[in-house]
């Protein structure tokens, strides 16, 4: 006996293929946002990394500044003019010392006598730094009252012999730094003099203010 199997006819499958869709309105506002707080932030690094890279310079020069002019006062004698307090003297401030010099604002020229002479000594210059041709000036108030007068001290990048001149006027030209220093005899100890230097860049834009102090003990 012959049986036949009917066979139920295969359905084809439907395969469903995923087509590829595009981003929602949502997904390109939160990529957008989160690219801008990035740059926003790149921004801020390289503008915070270039203003403490000049504050940098400064502190540098300043602090080279500070070391020159303490150089140059430890070259003179014990008895020079420069580094000479007169007794009773307390020009910088400071309760119970012989000083001469100020820290806090820019001293007037002072009478220091010695060896039987009297000398004008200046305890504070401006220094100016030119951007173009490299010179350093350093200008001394030589007299004070009605009739000031200027020195003025130009150095060349060459080497060569400072330039001295002299004027009735401050320099009109823009101010680097400030440098005031002081002499304070007997300190730390009896027998020796402390000098102190303070360098004071004159740009405010510059935060924090670029200062530096430097201290030395000599005869």
């Amino acid at each position: 006996m012959c049986q036949f199997l009917l066979r139920q006819p295969e359905v084809p499958v439907r395969r469903q293929t995923t087509e590829p869709g595009g981003f929602t309105l949502l997904e390109v506002l939160v990529s957008i946002t989160i690219l801008s707080i990035g740059m926003m932030a790149s921004a801020l690094l390289m503008s915070n990394s270039y203003k403490y890279s000049v504050r940098s310079r400064y502190m540098a020069e300043a602090a080279q500044l500070a070391s020159e002019k303490l150089e140059d006062l430890n070259r003179f004698p014990v008895i020079d003019e420069h580094v000479t307090v007169m007794a009773g003297d307390n020009e910088c401030g400071l309760t119970g010392e012989n000083c001469e010099g100020s820290l806090t604002a820019d001293a007037a020229p002072q009478q220091i006598t010695t060896g039987g002479s009297t000398f004008t000594v200046a305890y504070s210059d401006a220094v100016f730094i030119s951007a173009a041709n490299g010179q350093l000036q350093e200008t001394y108030q030589t007299a004070a009252g009605t009739s000031p007068s200027y020195s003025t001290l130009t150095f060349s990048p060459s080497g060569t012999t400072p330039a001295i001149t002299t004027s009735a006027t401050a320099p009109t030209i823009g101010e680097t730094f400030d440098r005031r220093w002081t002499i304070e005899m007997d300190q730390p100890v009896t027998g020796v003099r402390r000098v102190t230097v303070l360098v004071t860049l004159m740009d405010d834009t510059i935060k924090p203010p670029v200062t530096f102090q430097m201290s030395m003990v000599r005869p």
